[in-house]
């Protein structure tokens, strides 16, 4: 009885969650129905902007369009100036989405803080930095993130001081100059850590070749020239990049592009290496051990102990992932989420049907 009724609470709590998901539905379902020009209503919509919650802003947007003029009575924020300052990409990409409509709200001007271009400038929230894997890789983000604001603003506002005299780029530097310093401490670690590896296994690589080919298995032989050669010139190559990236001067334009794929061209070199000199130990003991009648036990015994470098390239895994996807990736288009329903539907929301309100909640 105890058991079953231990394996039945996940199922339980899961049924609790999806019943308080489809409750909040149905209050948002009711919400947008019974709306006509409530306060709270925006107060949905900046708590929702906040949180990052794309999917009620867009039921609340497609509502209503005229939502998105709404701004907060104490900070005159929209809430694109929210989405900015929290890092929440999905809610700002829904400038692209509305046209000019959008450059008039990004041109408010708030008081004391400036632009919003000076909100990018500020720190993101540690939530948002801690999803990033390095501190190197955080300031990248951050400077990614600020150059995608500074693309929809006026030149005008690239200049514009904020309450204490500061313009977006000298109040963006003040706010991160710890995390730069962070992010340089993190890359000469990451390198000097990696480059204790490479050299080892460049050192091994060089003193490790067999003099005389075996007549008797020149495949074999050649395998283990050739993962030899692939071992050495990888780390080799490996102990370049990091040597790079301890003598750089650590810019704010370095961690932008360079020193992310330097770091990643160095770290994949490096897990190259690793796998070729795996193959060439193994090469190496099959020619030195081909007459013996207990081989397949030894091997059997020697490759689970072999797997334990391979360990490294999994725990790498994250870093490749983040570098490339910050690097590469990260400013690519998305998805449009409100042009085709919010262009073809009415701008007064008192013209809709009961039914016209439930197909777009």
């Amino acid at each position: 009885m105890l058991l079953y009724f231990s394996l039945s609470i996940p199922g339980l709590k899961f049924k609790q969650e999806n019943s308080k998901q489809s409750q909040a539905k149905k209050l948002l379902e009711k919400c947008l129905q019974a709306y006509k020009g409530d306060v709270e209503i925006s107060q949905v919509l900046f708590d929702a902007a906040e949180a990052g919650n794309i999917e009620y802003l867009i039921k609340l947007i497609r509502f209503d369009f005229d939502l998105l003029w709404k701004t907060r009575s104490t900070s005159k924020k929209s809430i694109f100036h929210i989405a900015v300052e929290n890092r929440h990409e999905s809610i700002f990409n829904l400038l692209n989405e509305i046209g000019s409509i959008g450059d008039l709200i990004i041109n408010t001007k708030i008081e004391d803080t400036g632009n919003i271009l000076h909100l990018a400038a500020g720190l993101a929230p540690k939530e948002k930095l801690n999803a990033i894997t390095g501190a190197a890789l955080q300031m990248q983000r951050e400077i990614l993130w600020f150059k995608k604001v500074e693309k929809v603003v006026p030149p005008a506002f690239k200049e514009m001081k904020n309450g204490n005299g500061e313009t977006p780029y000298v109040l963006f530097e003040r706010t991160h100059e710890e995390l730069r310093k962070k992010g340089e401490k993190w890359m000469k670690d990451t390198s000097n850590y990696s480059m204790v590896v490479a050299t080892l296994i460049a050192s091994i690589m060089f003193s490790g070749e067999i003099a005389n080919e075996p007549k008797d298995s020149p495949n074999l032989f050649r395998i283990f020239s050739v993962s030899s050669a692939i071992a050495l010139f990888s780390s080799s190559t490996s102990l370049v990049m990091f040597l790079s990236i301890l003598t750089s001067c650590y810019s704010y334009k370095d961690f932008l592009v360079w020193l992310p794929v330097r770091l990643l061209i160095g770290v994949a070199t490096l897990c190259i290496s690793i796998a070729a000199m795996m193959v060439a130990f193994f090469t190496s003991f099959w020619l030195n051990n081909l007459n013996q009648k207990e081989l397949p036990v030894t091997f059997v015994v020697i490759g689970l102990f072999a797997c334990a470098p391979i360990l490294y390239v999994l725990l790498k895994r994250r870093l490749f992932v983040d570098i490339g996807r910050s690097t590469f990736f990260w400013c690519k288009p998305r998805q449009r989420l409100l042009y085709k329903e919010v262009t073809h539907e009415p701008a007064n929301p008192a013209n809709r049907t009961s039914q016209e309100v439930a197909n777009l909640a």
